[in-house]
């Protein structure tokens, strides 16, 4: 059984590994705008409390889908709805942050495109990681 104390640490590592993907991406993106370090700032502030929010719930609502399939077939379907739910958060947000920029919304779908493919890797290995963890299991 998986305790409330696991989803939280596995939270907070998944947060790190992501917020700091989305940050370089923003930046290299939005690498013209004179502020694009303190707006990619913004834009890493916001979707650490959303998405450790958003991501917090995601783990629980896995942990009650009794689903009978192998760990690996599951992790692929949790990186898979995680990712959809991640990527929009971050283009909402970074075509917020960078409004005024006339190619907000295609610099925005970039970060979300190239991260979905990072991030999936980062997010399946992070999911075999805390697989072979004992860590918050009673």
């Amino acid at each position: 059984m998986s305790s409330k104390k696991r989803h939280i640490a596995k939270t907070i590592t998944w947060r790190i590994i992501a917020t700091s993907t989305t940050f370089l991406l923003t930046i290299f993106f939005f690498r013209e705008d004179p502020d694009a370090t303190s707006k990619a700032s913004w834009v890493a502030l916001i979707e650490t409390i959303l998405k450790m929010v958003f991501y917090y719930y995601h783990e629980r609502l896995w942990f009650a889908t009794k689903v009978n399939i192998t760990s690996s077939m599951r992790h692929l379907l949790k990186t898979i709805t995680w990712r959809i739910i991640a990527s929009l958060t971050t283009f909402i947000i970074a075509f917020w942050i960078f409004k005024e920029d006339p190619l907000a919304a295609e610099k925005a779908t970039g970060i979300a495109l190239i991260e979905s493919i990072l991030k999936m890797l980062f997010y399946f290995l992070h999911e075999r990681a805390w697989h072979t963890s004992k860590f918050g299991l009673k």
